[in-house]
């Protein structure tokens, strides 16, 4: 009798991990109620904080909302209160956008109004911390891959108060870090590859836990569907963005050699004019010669 034939099972292919310096990944993993001990570990090194320095995070808004995913503009960040009521907001920016610089003022600043309703005292106001991690080079006057920004005295720097801190972390200046842990927080956020991904989750436990539940937040079909959603919508965007950007080049160019060609035509009329001037005056002075 026949020895019967073993079916050979196809094992399922791990899928990609999500690659964390994508925003919606990014608030998936760090606004994840389930995973405050890897935000407290990433904002003790942001913060220059002694280990376990933060003993409790209230994380506000943790939740992914369709029409925020949907959105191409819309923010999707990380906002988190601190047990001595200070506010700090993560966001991720992978593109340049036309004055970031303002939103991020703005958008700090809004964290300090908002605090106060009617009746409101300013003596309640609690510092506001935005965290601005870049993919691209935005501070371009400073070599530094961390850069803190507060209100200062100009010329005797000494600050004024401490309501207000902006710090931008650029992905792109990484190798210029000194701060051992923030590097490796900092490589783990710009990784694509899991070999790089499991590198430097070697490094510290806070980053393996967040490996592992990067692994599970890929694993889910639906996390998939929202991070492609979000994806196409921003490459949606940014095309028409590149395109209006072209068509102003183009513009530009047409303009250009447009004024180009006035100019020279109105010079090349000027020269006729004097020309004719010159010849004018040499027939009169002839004419006024032979009449000697």
């Amino acid at each position: 009798m026949p020895a019967k034939s073993k079916k050979t099972q196809t094992k399922t292919p791990t899928p990609a991990l999500l690659p964390p310096k994508v925003d919606v990944v990014f608030k998936m993993l760090f606004g994840d109620k389930r995973n405050v001990n890897i935000l407290k570990d990433f904002l003790e090194a942001v913060l220059h904080l002694e280990p376990n320095a933060l003993k409790t995070i209230i994380l506000r808004d943790p939740y992914l909302k369709k029409e925020y995913i949907e959105d191409k503009l819309s923010i999707l960040d990380v906002k988190a209160e601190l047990l001595d009521g200070k506010i700090v907001d993560i966001e991720i920016q992978v593109k340049n956008i036309p004055e970031m610089r303002s939103r991020v003022t703005y958008y700090n600043a809004s964290m300090i109004t908002e605090q106060i309703g009617e009746g409101g005292k300013y003596m309640d106001i609690k510092p506001a911390i935005s965290i601005i991690i870049t993919n691209y080079p935005f501070i371009t006057e400073s070599k530094k891959c961390h850069t803190i920004f507060q209100m200062l005295e100009k010329t005797e720097r000494f600050q004024f108060n401490d309501l207000q801190e902006i710090n931008v972390l650029d992905l792109t200046k990484i190798a210029a870090e000194k701060d051992e842990v923030l590097f490796d927080w900092l490589e783990f956020i710009k990784a694509e590859k899991e070999k790089d991904l499991m590198a430097v989750a070697t490094r510290r436990p806070a980053i393996k836990q967040a490996l592992n539940s990067l692994r599970q937040i890929s694993a889910d079909k639906k996390n998939r569907a929202i991070y492609e959603s979000r994806l196409k919508g921003q490459r949606d965007l940014w095309s028409i963005e590149d395109a209006a950007e072209a068509r102003g080049e183009a513009r530009g160019r047409l303009e250009g050699e447009a004024r180009a060609k006035q100019e020279s035509a109105v010079i090349i009329a000027e020269k006729d004019n004097t020309l004719a001037e010159q010849a004018r005056r040499i027939a009169e002075l002839e004419r006024l010669l032979s009449r000697k």
